[in-house]
């Protein structure tokens, strides 16, 4: 018994070095192989958020006036709305791309459209949100608004907003204001922008982490 237990324990620390050597043959291997556009380095695999996607890398790919606050920008959609405020309008076609992608992984929101948009059972809803701006998120914007309702947007967070999706929000005519990297002025002014609008007071809030609701609270306490 002893014997059997002792010899086990052998090949139990023989079958780890060897998983060792191994995996160090792998990794030469690895740094050995060549690639098109060079060898990427260890760190930077790893380090690299699983949450990036094509669609963020090209929320680094606006026009020449990339350090231009999009709030001193004069930008209209094609139909010739300028109530949002984005990163680069020119960016929409790009995020129409990526929400139709989007698309085709929420298919319970697909088939609501589907089922009631005809009927339009959210007509008169006016929702004022504060949400991450992504594809996922403008797939439940487009259901709402195929629903009936109407719909202003801000951005919850100030770096997850994937620009080229607002941009495509954007286009189609919602009032969104939102791009990567705002400011904390930017953030509240981004938000009043979507509650104070003359003539247009919402009955809905759908907020991510309270920030609309307490700004709400804070400076229209009548609404």
């Amino acid at each position: 018994m002893l014997s059997s237990k002792k010899k086990y324990i052998v090949n139990s620390n023989s079958g780890i070095k060897a998983q060792q050597i191994q995996f160090a043959d792998q990794k030469q291997e690895f740094n050995k192989r060549p690639t098109k556009i060079g060898r990427r380095s260890l760190s930077r695999s790893i380090s690299q958020s699983s949450t990036d996607s094509y669609s963020s890398a090209a929320s680094y790919t606006d026009s020449s006036d990339d350090e231009t606050s999009p709030r001193d920008k004069q930008q209209k959609n094609s139909k010739g709305s300028s109530d949002f405020c984005v990163k680069n309008i020119k960016q929409a076609e790009f995020g129409r791309r990526e929400i139709e992608i989007a698309e085709q992984e929420m298919p319970a929101l697909m088939a609501l459209r589907k089922r009631a948009q005809g009927e339009k059972p959210l007509a008169g809803a006016k929702i004022v949100g504060c949400t991450h701006i992504t594809a996922q998120t403008a797939v439940l914007m487009e259901t709402l608004g195929a629903l009936g309702a109407q719909c202003r947007w801000a951005a919850c967070n100030i770096y997850s907003t994937l620009n080229e999706v607002a941009a495509a929000l954007a286009e189609s005519g919602f009032p969104v204001f939102a791009w990567k990297g705002e400011s904390e002025d930017d953030f509240w002014w981004c938000i009043d922008r979507c509650v104070n609008v003359e003539g247009w007071q919402p009955n809905m809030i759908l907020d991510d982490g309270g920030d609309l609701t307490h700004w709400i609270y804070k400076k229209y306490p009548n609404m």
